[in-house]
């Protein structure tokens, strides 16, 4: 015996809900295998490496022009630039002491494609291998320039300027940074060496602030 309702056979209308309901379900299900194999994939062709890459010769060539610059001004090359206060070290690649003040400089060779801003906590390494996130160079280099003055004042040398630079000498490097972002490229690195900024006499004894630093070295 045939049911109905409002004319409409019930078995039947049973039958099309039931195949309605098991089609939505084989869809759903179809698309969220398919997406989550292209996220496979993606994780796949973007693997997150270990730490950043770069070339030991694209730093060595920003160092070879601070090795000039000191040395065609009778200024103190402090390398590397690990001096230790408290429990921390700085982490640059040289130090210049000059009748200028202290210059530290920390050279990145990185390949690929780097970005992220002034503020950013991490700042982002991508080459064709995968990415990395390291800490932002500029704040890292501001916080270590507090260590150099710290045992500058501890050595009761007050009021001596203290500067950083972060370079990056790769010019296959990708810098996808704010133009407001100081960083700089190998050319306009050696462009501001030449600035009578660092010829300025501001009465700063060498020797004593050298030894300072030098005292404080890293073993």
């Amino acid at each position: 015996m045939n049911l109905e309702f409002f004319g409409v056979d019930v078995g039947e209308f049973l039958l099309a809900t039931v195949v309605l309901i098991v089609g939505i379900f084989a869809i759903n299900w179809y698309k969220y295998n398919k997406s989550s194999k292209v996220t496979e994939v993606k994780t796949r062709e973007t693997p997150q490496l270990e730490g950043p890459q770069g070339r030991k010769d694209a730093s060595g060539r920003a160092m070879q022009r601070l090795k000039s610059f000191a040395s065609a001004n009778g200024y103190e090359l402090i390398r590397p630039g690990r001096i230790a206060q408290g429990t921390g070290v700085t982490d640059f690649d040289a130090i210049v002491v000059g009748t200028f003040g202290v210059l530290a400089v920390r050279s990145m060779g990185y390949e690929g494609q780097v970005y992220g801003n002034a503020k950013d906590t991490l700042w982002t390494q991508a080459t064709k291998n995968g990415k990395v996130t390291f800490k932002n160079p500029l704040l890292q280099a501001e916080a270590e320039a507090r260590m150099l003055r710290e045992v500058l004042f501890a050595a009761k040398l007050k009021n001596v300027p203290v500067e950083t630079l972060c370079v990056f000498p790769n010019n296959a490097t990708e810098l996808a940074v704010p133009r407001s972002t100081p960083v700089y490229r190998l050319k306009e690195f050696s462009a501001l060496l030449k600035k009578d900024h660092f010829t300025e006499d501001r009465k700063v004894d060498i020797d004593k602030v050298a030894k300072a630093l030098r005292d404080a070295m890293e073993d």
